[in-house]
């Protein structure tokens, strides 16, 4: 049985927390590998959350023990993460170095979860909200939720994985019993009910998500691939750029999605930006200022064709579920994890295998959850079909896999 934070708190540093916070972990329904991009997508908020219980410390110093792994942490506020060995104390090290703590202020922090980790469920954004949320009541920085979100999203990239800013806007703001569909160019939330009698599993294809090594450079590749694309397409189409290209810039234009099988199936990021005279940054750089090679040729066409249609998937699946439509829902859910397995690249044989499952046992559609490579699928279905579904795919891959809610996030306004 997970043990609260408090009682962590209590037995790791005999005393008491000063404020305890909680944030849950996140399904992403569909539009997979589409944030970073800047188009939408439609997670929800699950029923499973990561703990925080902190306390003020009157020295410069970071002391944080957490049940999920063995090695407490302990380290100066200021140090880069790059400098810690344990993943996961470089992940509180970069949330402490883009927060502004009191001078000569440290802090001591007990972390529990319910999240498995390297899942695809979010582990590692719950931890960063929950977090975020627990330092600026104990150190009384008056941050806004939205600060909060944001600070949680850009620790995440500088601890080096080049996310979008999904994971951290729903665990922060989703509302129980809906899904929220999130836009990024302009800005917007929208919460969607679920219509009745619909229920979701999720299920582990056994196979561990990281998002450190290799794992980590595949999904940094598939951003810069598809800032080459959107560079490509901008100047196809006349479109001019000042800064990082994103598809999201040029996806409301027709002639797009015809375009993007005229983009090269691979090419080098400097080869572009010297043909199209643009700054290499524009399309290598990354906030935890590691870079790709950049005369290594990355895939161009098969990601945008992927991001651009799993975007108009999201149209798709909003009017579905407004609608009412189930089937119509798992047709959508199928298509996007054969994107991502066909296009994208992120699925594996694994995952094709458990979201299989799932549909044999009566699933309306599945797909893999999260940015692939390992880690969870989804399913949706009608509700009293859940144990069939959880059976099937607990046969198929060894498990977990258990139903989820539609919940409530951290900090909902």
């Amino acid at each position: 049985m997970t043990p609260s934070p408090a009682d962590l708190f209590r037995q790791t540093f005999a005393a008491e927390p000063a404020v305890v916070t909680a944030a849950p972990g996140r399904v992403n329904l569909i539009g997979e590998h589409t944030d970073y991009s800047a188009l939408p997508v439609l997670p929800f908020a699950i029923d499973r959350r990561t703990a925080v219980a902190a306390a003020p410390l009157d020295a410069p110093r970071i002391e944080a023990v957490s049940e999920a792994f063995p090695v407490p942490a302990s380290f100066r506020p200021g140090t880069p993460p790059a400098e810690l060995l344990e993943p996961w104390h470089r992940y509180l090290a970069a949330a402490v170095s883009l927060l502004e703590p009191p001078p000569g202020a440290g802090a001591r922090l007990a972390i529990t979860s319910q999240l498995p980790p390297a899942s695809g469920l979010s582990s590692s954004s719950a931890l960063m909200v929950a977090l975020v949320a627990a330092l600026n009541a104990a150190w009384g920085l008056a941050l806004t939720p939205e600060a909060i979100a944001d600070l949680a999203a850009r620790t995440e990239r500088l601890a080096g994985a080049e996310t979008g800013g999904m994971d951290q806007q729903v665990i922060a703001f989703a509302r129980a019993g809906h899904l929220l569909r999130i836009d990024f160019l302009p800005p917007a939330r929208r919460h969607i009910p679920v219509p009745p009698g619909w229920a979701f599993v999720v299920a582990s294809s056994g196979q561990p998500a990281p998002k450190g090594g290799a794992a980590r450079e595949a999904y940094n590749q598939r951003v810069v691939g598809t800032r080459v694309a959107a560079a490509l397409l901008a100047d196809m189409l006349g479109v001019g750029l000042e800064g990082t290209p994103l598809l999201g810039h040029v996806a409301g234009i027709d002639a797009a999605p015809v375009l993007v099988e005229e983009l090269p199936e691979r090419a080098a990021p400097r080869g572009i930006a010297r043909s199209l005279g643009i700054p290499l940054e524009w399309l290598t750089a990354l906030s935890s200022g590691a870079a790709l090679d950049p005369d290594a040729p990355v895939p161009v066409r098969p990601f945008a064709r992927h991001v651009l249609s799993e975007a108009d998937r999201v149209d798709a699946a909003c009017r579905a579920v407004e609608s009412a439509d189930l089937a119509a829902l798992g047709r959508l859910l199928d298509a996007s994890h054969a994107s991502l397995r066909d296009d994208y690249r992120c699925s594996t044989p694994a995952l094709d295998a458990v979201v299989a499952a799932l549909r044999k046992a009566g699933a309306a559609g599945a797909r893999l959850t999260g940015a692939g490579f390992g880690g969870f699928a989804v399913a949706a279905c009608e509700s009293g079909r859940e144990s069939a579904l959880v059976e099937a795919a607990i046969a198929a891959a060894g498990g977990p896999a258990f139903p989820v809610t539609p919940s409530d996030g951290a900090l909902l306004e």
